[in-house]
């Protein structure tokens, strides 16, 4: 998302990018994009056959390539987190190796880091980080929500949420929690239907099935666009996110973002919540007073579209490498990330 956002920007300011990564499906074909190895000779091969003299990693591995490549390149981490391993079991050591190396071995041999939020300026443990925040306004944008004429008030109230489903994430995404937060809803009577969408499987969906949430598998842009438009109010459960781009997309397109006060939630959403009982308090307000919710739903449109911008993005960045000059001046330069998310 990323690469494909800021490159077609660069693009348009003259500033060539080619993408490098590790698989490529055929996604981004308006973008210059080639599949290499993940080692430094292979990156190195690619950016001297671009002609490129910029090169910003956004994944591991490629990360731990960019010291044998400072002497040649001008090399940059564009760092978006690692999740705290203690959420994690069956690959916890190998996740605090990996945050222990970069911040040992990567940062200091780099011309610089760049994070994609406050909250990752102290996270990833480097003190001389610049903060790029990523865009929002790839969502569609829709206006601020206003009732349908004849529309009831008194529906339900429509929670929902978007994850990976998957067990490997599931105790830093909050999949539980926000299982919780429907009990919750239950017991105190508010008149809520839940709702989460995302990637997983069959087998993934049976838990919240089970808790009488309705689940939404594999939708595609689109779909994922009217799944957040026609939310109510959005939950985001997560317990770290070095930015949380579902948040910010939903707040995009005209839905108010809860989020519980961790990771950079307090800087994507103005409705950061203390806890499970401080979201089903929320939920209950919304549901008995729909002016409210409008309200927020509207602050939080304003707040999303006035501070995440893939131009700013993009002026941000070029500023920060200092590559900001005449169009006929331009240098080339190669984004460089793993696998396409």
């Amino acid at each position: 998302m990323v690469a494909a956002e800021v490159g077609r920007r660069l693009g348009q300011l003259h500033v060539p990018v080619v993408v490098g990564c590790s698989e490529h499906d055929g996604a981004f074909d308006d973008l210059l994009v080639r599949s290499i190895a993940r080692e430094p000779a292979s990156i190195a091969r690619l950016a001297e056959q671009q002609g490129c003299g910029t090169i910003i990693a956004l994944t591991s591995p490629f990360l731990e390539a960019l010291p044998s490549l400072t002497e040649r390149f001008s090399c940059w981490a564009w760092e978006w987190g690692d999740p705290t391993p203690e959420f994690f079991v069956a690959d916890r050591d190998l996740r605090a190796a990996i945050i222990v190396n970069k911040r040992r071995t990567v940062y200091p041999s780099l011309a610089g880091v760049i994070v994609g939020s406050n909250f990752l300026r102290s996270e990833v443990g480097w003190n001389d980080c610049r903060v790029v925040y990523p865009g929002a306004d790839h969502a569609p944008d829709m206006g601020p929500k206003t009732p349908a004429p004849g529309q009831p008030r008194s529906r339900s109230l429509r929670v929902g949420t978007l994850m990976r489903l998957g067990s490997g994430e599931a105790r830093y995404k909050g999949n539980r929690l926000f299982r919780e937060i429907k009990t919750g809803s239950d017991r105190e009577g508010i008149d809520c239907e839940f709702v989460v969408a995302g990637r997983g499987t069959e087998i993934d969906a049976r838990p919240f099935r089970e808790a009488g949430i309705d689940v939404q598998l594999g939708l595609n842009d689109d779909e994922k666009w009217e799944y957040l438009r026609r939310l109510d109010v959005f939950v985001s459960c997560s317990l770290w996110e070095g930015f949380n781009l579902p948040l910010a997309e939903a707040q995009a397109l005209g839905t108010v973002g809860l989020a519980f006060d961790v990771g950079a939630h307090p800087e994507v959403t103005p409705f950061v919540m203390g806890g499970i009982a401080d979201v089903v308090r929320q939920l209950r307000a919304y549901s008995e007073r729909r002016a409210l919710l409008e309200a927020h739903s509207t602050a939080a449109y304003h707040f999303v579209r006035s501070r995440f911008s893939w131009r700013q993005t993009t002026q941000s960045l070029l500023d920060t490498l200092g590559l900001t000059r005449p169009s006929d001046e331009a240098p080339r330069g190669l984004a460089e990330r793993g696998k396409r998310q």
